[in-house]
């Protein structure tokens, strides 16, 4: 008897952990992160979108999944050697997923494409962060 009480409690205290984890990962990408969709190229006509956070750092850009339980980032994006190279709308049924007032932007990154999907606000954001970047030049 004493046994499967034991077991009953340390199971409680795992799902309490588990789920103390869960909301506190996702509590602080909601308060300190910027909302974004995207997607890595090449993609499925207009599939492939999943939404997320980004936190900016002074090197890289970090993207963390709404949807996984992962610490971590789930993918980030260096700052140096990124580039935007085009800009659209999103169109079809991409329209399910993104807002219309928001603008997807197709960036090339040294370790593939993507594109990102941005509020105004973050796209400004964004944009800002890429062209701050130091001149590789001055690095020499």
């Amino acid at each position: 008897m004493a046994g499967v009480v034991f077991g009953v409690t340390v199971a409680v205290l795992v799902l309490l952990l588990v789920g103390a984890v869960v909301v506190l990962r996702l509590y602080s990408l909601r308060v300190a992160g910027v909302p974004i969709i995207l997607r890595y190229l090449p993609a499925e006509d207009e599939h492939g979108w999943r939404h997320g956070t980004l936190r900016y750092d002074d090197h890289e850009l970090r993207y963390y999944r709404l949807s996984s339980v992962r610490l971590g980032p789930s993918w980030t994006l260096p700052r140096s050697g990124t580039e935007i190279v085009g800009r659209r709308a999103p169109h079809g049924t991409e329209l399910d997923v993104i807002d219309t007032d928001m603008v997807i932007v197709h960036a090339v990154t040294p370790d593939g494409e993507t594109e990102l999907a941005f509020a105004r606000d973050g796209l400004t954001a964004f944009q800002s962060w890429l062209e701050s970047r130091p001149s590789p030049r001055r690095q020499r």
